[in-house]
């Protein structure tokens, strides 16, 4: 007799599960490389030089770092409920969540970055964030001004511009997931650049998470990460 093809609900169950797993037990394969670098000296900064077990080992003590909570083993406390959306942004991969995180640091400063920035910042934007990107963000996002930053004090250094866009964009994404439980926020903070976490908290009001709900869940995800619309 042939068993039954899994249903698209079956599938989508079993991807959910493989995420949560990968997220309590594998901080190895997400850990963003600026963690090792800031905090430990050369070799021992580089986890993909190591073997598996020596990777294991080494993002487990990041995991102490950023203070994830000991069960009443001793062993580091793992978070299997994921029922709200702002935890399921800590199990998007790495790569999803940085691009994420990017569309939240530019719709931070879109009424800046649809002024006139000076020619070098625009270049050094279409070389980080690529022309389509910068257009949807320009003219078809919704006005994100719950929120708002500018970056006219630094556009004299373009690089730092592209460096305080990603940064905020991952702190305010950190803050907005905060209060998934501390196990989740901690591991969703070695996803992303160490950079992001030693930004200033945004300490965001109910105003404030409503609207940056509504851009995240109905604009970006669904218009940027088409892929991961069904984890939310």
């Amino acid at each position: 007799m042939r068993s039954a093809m899994p249903t698209e609900e079956t599938q989508r169950a079993g991807r959910f599960a493989r995420l949560v797993s990968e997220f309590n037990l594998r901080p190895d394969r997400y850990v963003d490389p600026s963690w090792p670098a800031g905090i430990w000296p050369a070799p021992w900064n580089d986890i993909a030089r190591f073997g598996e077990r020596g990777r294991r080992v080494l993002a487990n003590a990041l995991l102490a770092a950023v203070d994830v909570p000991v069960d009443d083993s001793g062993g580091m406390r793992c978070e299997f409920e994921f029922a709200a959306r702002e935890g399921r942004l800590a199990l998007l991969p790495r790569e999803p969540l940085l691009e994420l995180a990017e569309l939240c640091g530019l719709c931070l400063h879109k009424a800046w970055l649809k002024s006139e920035v000076t020619r070098g910042v625009e270049k050094a934007l279409l070389a980080e964030f690529g022309a389509q990107t910068l257009a949807f963000v320009r003219e078809r996002t919704p006005l994100f001004d719950a929120v708002s930053e500018t970056l006219e004090p630094v556009q004299r250094y373009p690089k730092l511009v592209v460096q305080k866009i990603r940064a905020r964009g991952g702190r305010i994404l950190l803050d907005f997931a905060a209060t998934a439980g501390r196990p989740v926020l901690a591991r969703m903070r070695l996803k992303l650049p160490r950079i992001a976490d030693v930004q200033p908290a945004y300490r965001l009001n109910d105003a404030q998470r409503d609207e940056l709900a509504e851009l995240l869940y109905l604009c970006l995800i669904p218009e940027r990460l088409q892929a991961w619309d069904w984890l939310f």
